[in-house]
């Protein structure tokens, strides 16, 4: 459209310049030529104003370009950033540390702590404390699950009663075990994050049979418990639990690897 008007200017300008005078006096051909003139130098402002708004909205569309291709990059160069990042804490998870896994032996529990370079020395006693925590909780949950089988399989005259000794006795035999327990690994980042942190990992354990046959014991010697107490049904929901929770982990842990 711009272009037309253009066209059209200065084809307008060229009949203007051939335009013939009838103008019979002096005094009216010099008023046509002002005329004329001035019609020339109107035609040539608007000209130049027209190459000009042209040549802004030429610029406009360039910049546009511009400004459309920047924020292109910049989207793709977030996206590969975001995806080198998703890459990054992946094998961070999977490669971390002391991680340690409950396999038929033994309950773990892996603790991770973040530190200043002034805290060294108090971060492995905290650290050791949260996990001990941790794996505490842990030991809490699988006790449960084998009371809840062990009264499934049993017929007990005043179950309730013989549920608290048996939780009793399992609460203060996991506090024992967790409470004696040092890690069987520490590691930590020798350089510091983009925040100024270090990073302790650690790892402790339980034995699962140590557990049991501690908790037995500790119920075998009441009394008032032998006629409530049946160790070898016990002992076997307590395996029969451990056996399907290892089970259960794996399928979570092959289904997390396809």
């Amino acid at each position: 459209m711009k272009r037309t008007v253009l066209f059209a200017t200065v084809v307008a300008m060229s009949l203007a310049v051939v335009m013939p005078m009838n103008a019979q006096s002096r005094k009216e051909k010099k008023a046509a030529a002002k005329a004329q003139w001035e019609l020339e130098q109107r035609l040539k402002a608007e000209e130049t104003e027209l190459r000009h708004q042209m040549y802004m909205d030429s610029m406009k569309n360039v910049q546009k370009q511009q400004e459309a291709a920047a924020a292109k990059a910049e989207a793709e160069q977030a996206k590969r950033e975001a995806e080198a990042e998703y890459i990054r804490k992946k094998q961070m998870v999977s490669e971390m540390p002391c991680q340690c896994y409950d396999d038929s032996l033994w309950f773990y529990a892996t603790g991770v702590k973040r530190f200043k370079a002034n805290q060294i020395n108090l971060t492995p006693t905290t650290l050791l404390r949260s996990t001990r925590q941790q794996l505490l909780q842990k030991l809490q949950g699988k006790y449960q699950q084998v009371i809840d089988d062990y009264f499934d399989q049993m017929e007990t005259e005043d179950a309730e009663y013989a549920r608290q000794h048996i939780e009793s006795a399992g609460r203060q035999i996991m506090q024992q075990l967790v409470g004696d327990t040092y890690e069987v690994c520490r590691k930590q980042t020798q350089i510091p994050d983009e925040e100024g942190y270090f990073t302790m990992y650690m790892a402790i354990k339980v034995s699962k049979k140590e557990m049991i046959e501690k908790t037995i014991n500790t119920l075998r010697e009441e009394q008032e418990m032998k006629t409530r107490f049946n160790e070898k049904q016990f002992r076997d929901s307590a395996f029969k639990v451990f056996q399907e929770n290892n089970e259960q982990a794996y399928d979570e842990f092959k289904g997390q690897q396809q």
